[in-house]
């Protein structure tokens, strides 16, 4: 039987136990190569298993036994390839004495011994190289297939390189290469322009011209504006033929600014209220108008152009720091007791109108045309957009410090008859002491019984309280600390016709816009006014009706007099009936200034003329731009 060729397709585990850390003993090459001595015995013990019908298997068991004794040696000061150290992860380790260091002490003596760390090396040649070469072609990478069927190969020492088969081959592509010389041009940073055209010769720095410099006060002596009076009369003419002389008209003589009557009081007036800023006094003649506050009636006449200069100034009053409005704008109603604004300014004027946490706020002054407000500063808002950004300042005006936030709310009575202008008085006061305002009381007084009075809430709230329950209103001034108290009707509608003297004759000419809005209210002919413990119960009717349609009745505590009633009913009974409201944009002229709420205006329309009184006003300006918008309420 002939012998069996066994052939193996797996390796077999081998395991060995090789040390290289030993040092070689005295005497022994430890640069010897070294060789292994192995025996191997295989041993077969076949078993044949024939089945019927089928080929017939033999089962053998083999049996490999190796038997191998290496003996190497190596020098470990010699740099030598990376190899592998079969180690254990975890071996017994040696026991190892502990030593008790202590901080400082004595060192025991030693004998010092010589020790060479490094000992004499072998000489070495250097080669001269070139950093960048042609490739050698002998010297190319290997043709490498990605992916094929891998060959059993026994392991053969190669070399890193070798041949490359001339085909196929890939190209030989240089790192580096020797580059070409390029030519330098010299170039001069400035060169002599073009003597056509050129720009101008221009010196940074030289000796500066003289300047004149312009300077502008804010405040000054007023240059005197001659005022226009239109004088009904003027001196005659002979008629000219053909027209009949009818007689003369006597014009009356000269009417002077002052005659007063001997051993009676002359009453001053005065162009505006006293301003905190400028103390200056501006009397006025009766007869040359002045804001309708002295009874005379202030006519604009009709011209062909009006010219008006517009001039805003805004400015922080602590330092007179002027600031940039970029627009500006002022309301206020008979509903509403405190003027309100708002401005637009550069974002750069932040910090000019910010005020500290827990501080008061900021107080400016506006001037507009010539008429002045001192304002709060009570709001701060910032647009930043690109390129620009812009704040808005908002706030009321000084009175808003008699109301919330700034003023708490006190608990107010009366121990005592008192009348209602005393209860206002006392409202303005902290312990009996003023807190600096005035009141300018416009309402039939009258008599309060002690206990009567019962209130919460701050000054301001006190008193517009007391001025509603004698049918009446707060207005506070624009530049100064007093609080005009005004009836809802001074005169009532169906009278206006007859008892009132306009305060103001605006003709249609000199309005920019015109608005009229109608609307009907019960007609309302009679009202019952009644008050509480202490109180009357009133019946005010209009006069010359059956007084057979009331309104609602009011139930105030304050209603304590007659007087208090009639006030109360007259302001319902006022507002019933049809009415108008005619919204009104004028310029604001010089002489004129603004057309104050309360006052009665009437407005000239060709031939027509319709007389109302003003319940709203508000100012816009926005340069070159400034206007005021009045609502006037008028009845049929």
């Amino acid at each position: 039987m002939p012998a069996t060729d066994l052939r193996f397709f797996k390796r077999l585990p081998v395991t060995t136990a090789l040390r290289f850390n030993e040092v070689p003993p005295p005497g022994v090459d430890i640069y010897s190569t070294a060789t292994i001595d192995a025996a191997i015995a295989v041993a077969a013990i076949p078993n044949l298993t024939t089945r019927v019908g089928y080929l017939a298997t033999v089962d053998a068991a083999v049996d490999v036994g190796f038997e191998a004794n290496l003996l190497a040696y190596y020098d470990n000061a010699v740099n030598r390839a990376p190899h592998l150290n079969a180690a254990a992860a975890w071996e017994i380790a040696d026991p190892l004495a502990a030593e008790t260091a202590a901080a400082h002490e004595v060192s025991a003596k030693a004998e010092a011994r010589a020790r060479i760390p490094l000992d004499s090396a072998l000489p070495l040649s250097s080669a001269t190289g070139i950093d960048w070469a042609g490739t050698d072609r002998g010297k190319r990478p290997a043709v490498a297939v990605p992916w094929a069927e891998g060959l059993h190969r026994a392991a053969v020492i190669r070399d890193a390189w070798r041949d490359l088969l001339r085909k196929p081959r890939p190209q030989i592509v240089a790192g580096f290469q020797e580059g070409a010389k390029t030519p330098v041009f010299v170039t001069d940073g400035w060169q002599e322009r073009f003597r056509r055209p050129r720009p101008p010769v221009v010196i940074p720095w030289g000796e500066g011209k003289h300047l004149g410099r312009s300077l502008v006060a804010p405040f000054g002596v007023g240059k005197p504006l001659p005022l226009t009076i239109r004088v009904p009369w003027q001196e005659a003419r002979r008629p000219p033929p053909g027209i009949s002389d009818h007689g003369t008209v006597t014009p009356p003589g000269h009417i002077p600014c002052y005659n007063p009557i001997p051993g009676a009081p002359v009453p001053l007036r005065f162009w505006e209220l006293l301003s905190t800023v400028d103390l200056d006094l501006r009397f006025r003649c009766p007869d040359a108008g002045g804001g309708g506050e002295t009874g005379e009636t202030v006519v604009i006449p009709i011209l062909r152009a009006y010219i008006v200069h517009n001039d805003v100034i805004l400015r922080r009053t602590s330092n007179s720091l002027l600031l940039k409005a970029l627009s500006l704008s002022l309301s206020i109603d008979s509903d509403s007791w405190c003027w309100g604004w708002s401005a637009s300014l550069p974002d750069s004027h932040l910090d000019d109108v910010l005020h500290a946490a827990g501080d008061a706020p900021v107080e400016f002054e506006a001037v507009v045309n010539g008429v002045h407000w001192l304002l709060l500063g009570e709001k701060v808002k910032r647009d930043r957009r690109f390129g620009s950004g812009r704040i808005t300042l908002s706030g009321r005006g000084i009175a808003a410090e008699l109301g919330a936030p700034y003023a708490p709310a006190v608990s107010r009575t009366n121990s005592g008859d008192l009348n209602a202008q005393q209860i206002m008085d006392a409202a303005l006061q902290i312990n009996g002491v003023g807190i600096g305002w005035t009141l300018n009381w416009g309402l039939v007084d009258w008599l309060v019984p002690a206990g009567a009075w019962n209130h919460t809430g701050s000054h301001i709230e006190a008193v517009a309280r007391v001025a509603e329950a004698g049918g009446g209103y707060v207005q506070a001034s624009r530049a100064a600390k007093i609080l005009n108290i005004l009836p809802r009707y001074p005169v009532m509608p169906w009278d206006w016709a007859t008892s009132v003297v306009p305060d103001f004759s605006l003709p249609s000419a000199v309005t920019t816009i015109e608005g009229v809005e109608w609307q009907d209210n019960p007609d309302y002919n009679a009202v019952w006014v009644s008050g509480e413990s202490s109180g009357i119960l009133a019946q005010v009717l209009r006069q010359g009706t059956a007084g057979d349609l009331a309104a609602p009745m009011v139930v105030d505590p304050l209603n304590t007099h007659a007087d208090a009633a009639r006030q109360r009913g007259s302001a319902v009974l006022g507002a019933a009936g049809r009415m108008l409201r005619q919204t009104l944009e004028t310029p604001i002229l010089p002489n004129v200034g603004i057309y104050p709420v309360g006052s009665f205006v009437e407005f000239v329309d060709g031939a027509s003329t319709r007389l109302g009184m003003v319940r709203a006003v508000s100012v816009n300006a926005n340069l070159p731009r400034v206007r005021q918008t009045i609502e006037v309420e008028c009845h049929e």
